[in-house]
């Protein structure tokens, strides 16, 4: 018994970390060298208005702190001057309400307990939000793109956990400063 819960548990944590993977795109010959500070712009955000827990403000203050904290930690400086800084960050946010469902076949591995559910099927669906990321940096001057990271993250934790996790692994592979 107990060897066929570890199986079972990799299995589930190799599916958790592919749903919250983040593909990167980076433009052939991007030179970080020259790009030592960085701006944050105002994102859009692409879950309904109806549905928004959080405002556009809110919601930029929260990627900002996140996305400042992060790149200032590869070497980079943050200054509010969109003119003055070398390159520019732009997000896409969301969260959409998602249904999995799945049917484990006859009985379900359940026992019947009277014929008429021998033929019965066992099916099974759930409820969850997952969330969307991309984070996008632009040269200021240009608007050539230097670099995208976007992915899915499952909203499991706290608003702030789950944004924080999410830039986190976003940039995560955004290339350190050179000095």
């Amino acid at each position: 018994m107990k060897k066929c819960i570890l199986p079972v548990f990799l299995l589930l944590t190799a599916l958790s970390a592919v749903a919250q993977s983040f593909k990167i795109v980076t433009p052939p010959n991007v030179d970080f060298g020259p790009y030592e500070s960085f701006v944050v712009m105002k994102g859009e955000i692409m879950t309904p208005k109806d549905e928004r827990r959080v405002s556009e403000d809110t919601l930029l203050a929260q990627m900002k702190r996140a996305i400042v904290a992060e790149l200032e930690a590869k070497g980079y400086k943050h200054i509010d001057d969109s003119v003055a800084a070398r390159f520019r960050v732009d997000y896409v946010a969301g969260t959409f309400q998602i249904t999995q469902s799945g049917n484990v076949g006859p009985l379900g591995e359940t026992p019947a307990s009277t014929g008429a559910e021998v033929d019965q099927s066992r099916s099974w669906s759930r409820d969850m939000k997952e969330g969307i990321l991309e984070i996008t940096m632009n040269d200021s001057r240009s608007g050539k793109e230097l670099w995208k990271s976007s992915g899915t993250v499952m909203m499991q934790m706290s608003d702030n956990k789950t944004l924080d996790a999410a830039v986190y692994k976003a940039l995560k592979k955004f290339p350190k400063r050179k000095r």
